[in-house]
Protein backbone atom coordinates (compact mmCIF):
# COMPACT_ATOMS: atom_id res chain seq x y z
CA UNK A 1 0.00 0.00 0.00
CA UNK A 2 2.80 2.42 0.85
CA UNK A 3 4.49 1.82 -2.49
CA UNK A 4 1.20 2.34 -4.32
CA UNK A 5 0.53 5.52 -2.35
CA UNK A 6 4.02 6.85 -3.14
CA UNK A 7 3.54 5.97 -6.80
CA UNK A 8 0.20 7.79 -6.90
CA UNK A 9 1.75 10.83 -5.21
CA UNK A 10 4.61 10.87 -7.73
CA UNK A 11 2.21 10.64 -10.66
CA UNK A 12 0.14 13.42 -9.12
CA UNK A 13 3.17 15.69 -8.76
CA UNK A 14 4.24 15.02 -12.33
CA UNK A 15 0.77 15.88 -13.60
CA UNK A 16 0.70 19.03 -11.45
CA UNK A 17 4.07 20.32 -12.67
CA UNK A 18 3.20 19.33 -16.23
CA UNK A 19 -0.02 21.33 -16.01
CA UNK A 20 1.82 24.24 -14.38
CA UNK A 21 4.39 24.19 -17.19
CA UNK A 22 1.61 24.32 -19.79
CA UNK A 23 -0.01 27.26 -18.00
CA UNK A 24 3.28 29.18 -17.82
CA UNK A 25 3.98 28.40 -21.49
CA UNK A 26 0.50 29.58 -22.43
CA UNK A 27 0.98 32.84 -20.53
CA UNK A 28 4.35 33.38 -22.24
CA UNK A 29 2.86 32.80 -25.69
CA UNK A 30 0.01 35.19 -24.89
CA UNK A 31 2.51 37.88 -23.87
CA UNK A 32 4.39 37.58 -27.16
CA UNK A 33 1.19 37.65 -29.18
CA UNK A 34 -0.22 40.59 -27.23
CA UNK A 35 2.95 42.61 -27.76
CA UNK A 36 3.07 41.77 -31.46
CA UNK A 37 -0.57 42.87 -31.76
CA UNK A 38 0.29 46.19 -30.14
CA UNK A 39 2.90 46.74 -32.83
CA UNK A 40 0.54 45.43 -35.51
CA UNK A 41 -1.95 48.12 -34.46
CA UNK A 42 0.88 50.65 -34.79
CA UNK A 43 1.62 49.47 -38.33
CA UNK A 44 3.68 46.26 -38.16
CA UNK A 45 2.88 43.86 -41.00
CA UNK A 46 4.84 40.62 -40.88
CA UNK A 47 5.69 37.34 -39.19
CA UNK A 48 7.28 36.49 -35.83
CA UNK A 49 8.86 33.25 -34.57
CA UNK A 50 10.40 32.27 -31.27
CA UNK A 51 11.99 28.86 -30.66
CA UNK A 52 13.69 27.36 -27.63
CA UNK A 53 15.80 24.20 -27.53
CA UNK A 54 14.92 23.46 -31.16
CA UNK A 55 11.19 23.53 -30.46
CA UNK A 56 9.02 26.24 -31.99
CA UNK A 57 7.28 27.95 -29.08
CA UNK A 58 5.48 30.66 -31.00
CA UNK A 59 4.67 31.80 -34.52
CA UNK A 60 2.51 34.78 -35.36
CA UNK A 61 1.24 36.20 -38.64
CA UNK A 62 0.14 39.83 -38.62
CA UNK A 63 -1.38 41.27 -41.76
CA UNK A 64 -1.08 40.55 -45.45
CA UNK A 65 1.36 39.18 -47.98
CA UNK A 66 -0.52 41.10 -50.68
CA UNK A 67 -2.29 44.29 -49.65
CA UNK A 68 -4.27 44.57 -52.89
CA UNK A 69 -6.27 41.37 -52.33
CA UNK A 70 -5.72 41.12 -48.55
CA UNK A 71 -4.07 37.72 -48.82
CA UNK A 72 -3.14 36.71 -45.29
CA UNK A 73 0.40 35.91 -44.23
CA UNK A 74 1.17 32.39 -42.99
CA UNK A 75 4.18 30.63 -41.46
CA UNK A 76 5.47 29.55 -44.88
CA UNK A 77 5.29 32.99 -46.52
CA UNK A 78 8.71 33.99 -47.82
CA UNK A 79 10.23 37.45 -47.32
CA UNK A 80 13.22 39.23 -48.79
CA UNK A 81 15.75 38.87 -45.93
CA UNK A 82 17.80 41.92 -46.97
CA UNK A 83 21.11 41.92 -45.06
CA UNK A 84 20.17 38.82 -43.06
CA UNK A 85 21.21 37.19 -46.37
CA UNK A 86 24.86 37.92 -45.55
CA UNK A 87 25.14 34.97 -43.14
CA UNK A 88 24.35 32.57 -46.00
CA UNK A 89 27.00 34.17 -48.21
CA UNK A 90 29.53 33.95 -45.38
CA UNK A 91 28.76 30.28 -44.69
CA UNK A 92 29.21 29.45 -48.38
CA UNK A 93 32.69 31.00 -48.20
CA UNK A 94 33.50 28.86 -45.13
CA UNK A 95 32.38 25.80 -47.11
CA UNK A 96 34.75 26.69 -49.95
CA UNK A 97 37.55 27.15 -47.44
CA UNK A 98 36.86 23.71 -45.97
CA UNK A 99 36.97 22.27 -49.49
CA UNK A 100 40.43 23.76 -49.92
CA UNK A 101 39.38 26.21 -52.63
CA UNK A 102 40.48 29.34 -50.76
CA UNK A 103 42.00 30.67 -47.56
CA UNK A 104 40.70 33.63 -45.63
CA UNK A 105 44.04 35.29 -46.37
CA UNK A 106 43.61 34.78 -50.13
CA UNK A 107 43.64 38.07 -52.01
CA UNK A 108 40.54 38.84 -54.06
CA UNK A 109 42.75 39.79 -57.02
CA UNK A 110 44.03 36.19 -57.13
CA UNK A 111 40.48 35.00 -57.88
CA UNK A 112 38.82 37.81 -59.82
CA UNK A 113 40.67 38.93 -62.92
CA UNK A 114 41.55 42.63 -63.15
CA UNK A 115 40.21 43.34 -59.66
CA UNK A 116 41.66 46.82 -59.08
CA UNK A 117 42.66 46.44 -55.42
CA UNK A 118 45.60 44.16 -54.70
CA UNK A 119 45.59 44.22 -50.90
CA UNK A 120 42.04 43.12 -50.08
CA UNK A 121 41.62 39.58 -48.72
CA UNK A 122 38.61 37.32 -48.32
CA UNK A 123 38.63 37.97 -44.59
CA UNK A 124 38.60 41.72 -45.13
CA UNK A 125 35.37 41.27 -47.10
CA UNK A 126 33.79 38.97 -44.52
CA UNK A 127 34.56 41.29 -41.60
CA UNK A 128 33.77 44.59 -43.36
CA UNK A 129 37.38 45.70 -43.33
CA UNK A 130 37.90 46.20 -47.07
CA UNK A 131 37.42 49.94 -47.44
CA UNK A 132 35.62 49.39 -50.77
CA UNK A 133 33.30 52.15 -52.00
CA UNK A 134 29.58 51.53 -51.60
CA UNK A 135 28.19 50.07 -54.83
CA UNK A 136 24.71 51.43 -54.09
CA UNK A 137 26.05 54.99 -54.12
CA UNK A 138 27.84 54.27 -57.40
CA UNK A 139 24.85 52.69 -59.12
CA UNK A 140 22.52 55.45 -57.96
CA UNK A 141 24.67 57.91 -59.89
CA UNK A 142 23.42 58.36 -63.45
CA UNK A 143 26.98 59.02 -64.60
CA UNK A 144 27.96 55.45 -63.84
CA UNK A 145 24.84 53.39 -64.64
CA UNK A 146 21.91 53.61 -67.04
CA UNK A 147 18.79 53.07 -65.02
CA UNK A 148 16.88 51.28 -67.77
CA UNK A 149 19.17 48.26 -67.33
CA UNK A 150 19.17 45.79 -64.42
CA UNK A 151 22.60 45.52 -62.77
CA UNK A 152 24.11 42.19 -61.72
CA UNK A 153 27.14 41.24 -59.66
CA UNK A 154 29.48 41.20 -62.63
CA UNK A 155 28.39 44.75 -63.39
CA UNK A 156 29.52 45.82 -59.92
CA UNK A 157 32.95 44.32 -60.57
CA UNK A 158 33.14 45.84 -64.05
CA UNK A 159 32.31 49.30 -62.74
CA UNK A 160 34.90 49.00 -59.96
CA UNK A 161 37.49 47.96 -62.54
CA UNK A 162 36.55 50.82 -64.82
CA UNK A 163 36.38 53.59 -62.23
CA UNK A 164 39.25 52.48 -59.98
CA UNK A 165 37.89 54.63 -57.17
CA UNK A 166 40.06 55.20 -54.12
CA UNK A 167 39.50 52.95 -51.13
CA UNK A 168 37.88 54.60 -48.12
CA UNK A 169 40.68 53.32 -45.86
CA UNK A 170 43.55 50.86 -45.85
CA UNK A 171 42.17 47.28 -45.87
CA UNK A 172 42.32 45.66 -42.45
CA UNK A 173 42.81 48.94 -40.61
CA UNK A 174 39.21 49.51 -39.49
CA UNK A 175 35.64 48.21 -39.51
CA UNK A 176 33.04 49.88 -41.69
CA UNK A 177 29.88 48.00 -42.66
CA UNK A 178 30.04 47.43 -46.38
CA UNK A 179 27.55 45.87 -48.82
CA UNK A 180 29.99 45.84 -51.73
CA UNK A 181 32.19 43.27 -50.00
CA UNK A 182 29.39 40.71 -49.83
CA UNK A 183 28.54 41.24 -53.49
CA UNK A 184 32.17 40.43 -54.30
CA UNK A 185 32.01 37.37 -52.04
CA UNK A 186 28.99 36.07 -53.99
CA UNK A 187 30.97 36.47 -57.22
CA UNK A 188 33.91 34.60 -55.66
CA UNK A 189 31.54 31.75 -54.78
CA UNK A 190 30.42 31.62 -58.40
CA UNK A 191 33.99 31.73 -59.72
CA UNK A 192 35.33 28.95 -57.50
CA UNK A 193 32.30 26.66 -57.54
CA UNK A 194 31.50 26.99 -61.23
CA UNK A 195 27.85 27.56 -60.33
CA UNK A 196 25.61 30.57 -60.09
CA UNK A 197 25.25 31.96 -56.58
CA UNK A 198 21.61 30.92 -56.64
CA UNK A 199 22.40 27.32 -57.63
CA UNK A 200 25.26 26.99 -55.16
CA UNK A 201 23.23 28.21 -52.18
CA UNK A 202 20.26 26.03 -53.13
CA UNK A 203 22.34 22.87 -53.48
CA UNK A 204 24.79 23.37 -50.62
CA UNK A 205 22.70 25.21 -48.02
CA UNK A 206 18.96 25.07 -48.65
CA UNK A 207 18.71 21.40 -49.66
CA UNK A 208 20.81 19.88 -46.84
CA UNK A 209 19.04 22.14 -44.33
CA UNK A 210 15.58 21.13 -45.56
CA UNK A 211 14.72 24.74 -46.48
CA UNK A 212 12.18 23.79 -49.12
CA UNK A 213 10.59 27.20 -49.72
CA UNK A 214 13.73 29.40 -49.73
CA UNK A 215 15.34 30.85 -52.82
CA UNK A 216 17.91 33.36 -54.05
CA UNK A 217 16.34 35.96 -56.28
CA UNK A 218 17.57 39.29 -57.41
CA UNK A 219 14.87 40.39 -59.82
CA UNK A 220 11.13 40.97 -59.68
CA UNK A 221 10.27 37.71 -61.47
CA UNK A 222 10.11 36.04 -58.06
CA UNK A 223 6.66 37.58 -57.63
CA UNK A 224 5.44 35.59 -60.62
CA UNK A 225 7.28 32.38 -59.62
CA UNK A 226 6.32 32.12 -55.95
CA UNK A 227 2.68 32.38 -54.95
CA UNK A 228 3.34 32.56 -51.21
CA UNK A 229 5.58 35.62 -51.13
CA UNK A 230 5.25 38.74 -49.02
CA UNK A 231 5.31 41.63 -51.48
CA UNK A 232 7.15 44.74 -50.33
CA UNK A 233 5.26 47.91 -49.42
CA UNK A 234 5.97 51.44 -48.20
CA UNK A 235 3.62 54.03 -46.78
CA UNK A 236 2.52 56.93 -48.96
CA UNK A 237 2.01 59.84 -46.58
CA UNK A 238 0.29 62.01 -49.19
CA UNK A 239 -2.28 59.35 -50.08
CA UNK A 240 -2.50 57.98 -46.54
CA UNK A 241 -2.12 54.35 -47.56
CA UNK A 242 0.43 51.67 -48.43
CA UNK A 243 1.79 51.35 -51.94
CA UNK A 244 3.86 48.74 -53.74
CA UNK A 245 7.50 49.56 -53.21
CA UNK A 246 8.00 49.56 -56.98
CA UNK A 247 5.77 52.65 -57.12
CA UNK A 248 7.70 54.55 -54.43
CA UNK A 249 10.03 57.13 -55.98
CA UNK A 250 12.23 57.01 -52.88
CA UNK A 251 12.96 53.34 -53.62
CA UNK A 252 13.20 53.49 -57.39
CA UNK A 253 16.73 52.04 -57.24
CA UNK A 254 15.24 48.54 -56.92
CA UNK A 255 14.24 48.80 -60.58
CA UNK A 256 17.90 48.50 -61.60
CA UNK A 257 19.70 47.15 -58.48
CA UNK A 258 17.55 44.10 -57.73
CA UNK A 259 19.74 41.81 -59.81
CA UNK A 260 22.64 42.16 -57.36
CA UNK A 261 22.89 39.45 -54.68
CA UNK A 262 25.16 38.31 -51.86
CA UNK A 263 24.62 41.30 -49.64
CA UNK A 264 20.86 40.64 -49.96
CA UNK A 265 18.59 38.69 -52.29
CA UNK A 266 17.67 35.61 -50.24
CA UNK A 267 13.98 34.96 -49.67
CA UNK A 268 12.93 32.71 -46.83
CA UNK A 269 10.17 32.00 -44.31
CA UNK A 270 10.25 31.88 -40.51
CA UNK A 271 9.91 28.08 -40.66
CA UNK A 272 12.82 27.68 -43.07
CA UNK A 273 14.99 30.02 -41.00
CA UNK A 274 14.42 27.82 -37.95
CA UNK A 275 15.75 24.92 -40.06
CA UNK A 276 18.73 27.08 -41.02
CA UNK A 277 19.46 27.76 -37.35
CA UNK A 278 19.41 24.04 -36.57
CA UNK A 279 21.69 23.26 -39.52
CA UNK A 280 24.15 25.85 -38.26
CA UNK A 281 23.94 24.72 -34.65
CA UNK A 282 24.47 21.03 -35.39
CA UNK A 283 27.16 21.48 -38.06
CA UNK A 284 25.17 20.04 -40.96
CA UNK A 285 26.78 22.50 -43.36
CA UNK A 286 30.25 23.23 -41.97
CA UNK A 287 32.50 21.82 -39.27
CA UNK A 288 32.58 22.94 -35.65
CA UNK A 289 35.87 24.68 -36.40
CA UNK A 290 34.32 26.51 -39.34
CA UNK A 291 31.41 27.63 -37.20
CA UNK A 292 33.80 28.86 -34.53
CA UNK A 293 35.57 30.97 -37.15
CA UNK A 294 32.25 32.42 -38.33
CA UNK A 295 31.18 33.40 -34.84
CA UNK A 296 34.50 34.83 -33.66
CA UNK A 297 35.40 38.52 -33.74
CA UNK A 298 38.87 40.04 -34.09
CA UNK A 299 40.61 43.16 -32.78
CA UNK A 300 39.45 45.33 -35.69
CA UNK A 301 35.87 44.06 -36.08
CA UNK A 302 35.23 43.66 -32.38
CA UNK A 303 31.50 43.00 -32.82
CA UNK A 304 31.35 41.27 -36.20
CA UNK A 305 32.29 37.76 -37.30
CA UNK A 306 31.53 36.33 -40.73
CA UNK A 307 28.03 37.47 -41.75
CA UNK A 308 26.93 37.90 -38.15
CA UNK A 309 27.13 40.67 -35.59
CA UNK A 310 28.33 39.21 -32.28
CA UNK A 311 27.48 40.76 -28.93
CA UNK A 312 28.27 39.57 -25.42
CA UNK A 313 25.46 40.00 -22.88
CA UNK A 314 25.29 39.29 -19.15
CA UNK A 315 21.76 37.95 -19.36
CA UNK A 316 21.95 35.49 -22.27
CA UNK A 317 25.61 35.12 -23.21
CA UNK A 318 26.31 35.70 -26.88
CA UNK A 319 23.92 37.38 -29.28
CA UNK A 320 24.49 36.13 -32.81
CA UNK A 321 22.56 38.74 -34.68
CA UNK A 322 21.76 40.51 -37.90
CA UNK A 323 19.08 42.82 -39.16
CA UNK A 324 18.24 43.85 -42.68
CA UNK A 325 16.60 46.63 -44.62
CA UNK A 326 15.82 46.66 -48.32
CA UNK A 327 13.04 48.48 -50.11
CA UNK A 328 9.76 47.29 -48.62
CA UNK A 329 11.33 44.94 -46.05
CA UNK A 330 12.85 45.08 -42.58
CA UNK A 331 14.13 41.92 -40.90
CA UNK A 332 15.71 40.86 -37.63
CA UNK A 333 17.21 37.51 -36.57
CA UNK A 334 18.58 36.92 -33.06
CA UNK A 335 20.22 33.58 -32.27
CA UNK A 336 21.25 32.91 -28.67
CA UNK A 337 23.56 29.87 -28.89
CA UNK A 338 24.20 29.58 -25.14
CA UNK A 339 20.51 29.09 -24.35
CA UNK A 340 19.56 27.79 -27.82
CA UNK A 341 16.87 30.37 -28.44
CA UNK A 342 15.96 32.03 -31.72
CA UNK A 343 13.85 35.10 -32.40
CA UNK A 344 12.77 36.17 -35.90
CA UNK A 345 10.90 39.25 -37.09
CA UNK A 346 10.16 39.65 -40.80
CA UNK A 347 8.27 42.72 -42.04
CA UNK A 348 7.15 43.48 -45.59
CA UNK A 349 6.02 47.07 -44.98
CA UNK A 350 9.25 48.54 -43.62
CA UNK A 351 7.75 48.86 -40.14
CA UNK A 352 10.01 51.49 -38.61
CA UNK A 353 10.08 49.88 -35.13
CA UNK A 354 11.06 46.39 -36.36
CA UNK A 355 14.36 47.15 -34.73
CA UNK A 356 15.08 48.39 -32.22
CA UNK A 357 11.68 48.67 -30.45
CA UNK A 358 9.83 45.51 -31.49
CA UNK A 359 12.83 43.22 -31.21
CA UNK A 360 13.79 44.84 -27.89
CA UNK A 361 10.28 44.45 -26.48
CA UNK A 362 10.13 40.78 -27.53
CA UNK A 363 13.60 40.11 -26.15
CA UNK A 364 12.58 41.56 -22.79
CA UNK A 365 9.65 39.13 -22.65
CA UNK A 366 12.09 36.28 -23.33
CA UNK A 367 14.28 37.55 -20.47
CA UNK A 368 11.31 37.72 -18.12
CA UNK A 369 10.38 34.15 -19.00
CA UNK A 370 13.94 33.03 -18.21
CA UNK A 371 13.97 34.79 -14.87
Amino acid sequence: MKNQSLKNRTVGLLLFFGLLSLIVRGQFIKKIDSLALVHHNKGFNGNVLFSSNDSIVFTGNYGYSDFSNKKALNDSTIFELASVSKQFTALAIVQLKEKGLLEYSTKVSEIINNFPYDNITIEHLLRHQSGLPDYQDIFYNKKYWKRNKIAYNQDVIDVLVKLKLDLVFKPGSQYDYNNTGYVILASIIEKLSGQSFKSYVHKNIFEPSGMSTSSVNGVSEIHQTYLNIAKGYTYNNRKGKYQKVENDKKHKHILWMNGIVGDRGIYSSILDLEKWKKALRYNKLITEEGKYEMLTVDAVSSKYGFGFAIYETESKGRWVYHNGSWSGYKTSAIYLPDSNEYLLILSNNRYKETYNKLEEDLYNIILENTN
